[in-house]
């Protein structure tokens, strides 16, 4: 029996490009479907009641159309704006470094609700009580357990041996970490901190609320980033564009600010 011709899907919109004056196509992440793009007709245009719907980092109620091609957004109505994320530079930045991992990393087609969920949960923290870097690090950890790219954190990857209580290494190669002796003739192997591996056990098995309460040295939180980014890029194999953006921030003291937010969204647009 074929699929109903329409049918309808809440949905986080992760990504958009605007196509001739008018219209845009727009990649959606849903719990159902996974991700899925989508034409929205006419949601460029002025007063549109569709174009606030398919804006990045939007959590609405969708009604489609199945198509041969793209989809077609018949009507959408607003679920969560996330105003609150969108009028802070630095938050709007980290939901659109979120949105761009998950359409690097997922395939369309392919569900994984329990992302979607996570996605939302971190979405609405992010909204309401601005978390920090922490909780970015818990979803990049997270976000690859869910695609089936867990890392192992217990034993090392090369020779089998559980680990030890000392420094260890991470080898995003192998997908986890290797023991000292190991880590000599593996080439991208970087050492990995007692501190840091214990983070990492610590949020790949704990809720947001646990994962939330950790606090890290400036040290150690610039270690956390340096691995969890190194294991992103060894699965998406490329640059993450707004993981560059949230740098310049950084370096720029720019965490609170608003200015500009109206024109982010725009930089990284889904090609």
């Amino acid at each position: 029996m074929s699929a109903p011709r329409q049918y309808e899907v809440d949905a986080v919109v992760v990504g958009h490009v605007v196509v001739g004056e008018k219209d845009k196509i727009v990649t959606l992440f849903t719990r159902e479907q996974g991700k899925v793009r989508a034409v929205a007709r006419g949601a460029v245009r002025p007063g549109s009641s569709l174009g606030p719907c398919v804006e990045p980092l939007t959590h609405a109620r969708l009604y489609c159309v199945r198509r041969r091609s793209l989809d077609l957004i018949a009507q959408a109505i607003p679920v969560e704006s996330f105003g609150g994320l969108k009028s802070d530079l630095w938050r709007m930045s980290c939901g659109l470094y979120m949105a761009e991992l998950i359409d690097l990393s997922t395939a369309e087609g392919v569900a994984h609700p329990e992302l979607y969920t996570l996605m939302l949960d971190v979405l609405r923290r992010f909204d309401s009580a601005g978390c920090g870097e922490t909780l970015l690090r818990y979803f990049e950890l997270r976000l690859l357990d869910e695609i089936g790219f867990r890392p192992s954190l217990e034993r090392c990857l090369d020779c089998g041996t559980r680990l030890r209580p000392i420094g260890n290494a991470l080898s995003p190669v192998l997908g986890g970490t290797v023991c000292p002796e190991c880590a000599a003739h593996i080439p991208d192997a970087q050492p990995l901190s007692l501190d840091a591996l214990k983070v990492m056990r610590l949020w790949l098995d704990s809720a947001p609320d646990v994962a939330s309460r950790v606090r890290a040295s400036e040290e150690l939180a610039a270690e956390l980033d340096m691995h969890t980014y190194r294991l992103i890029l060894a699965v998406v194999q490329r640059e993450v564009r707004s993981r560059v953006w949230l740098s310049r921030l950084k370096q720029d003291h720019m965490l609170t600010s608003n200015a500009g937010v109206s024109t982010i969204a725009s930089r990284f647009e889904c090609q």
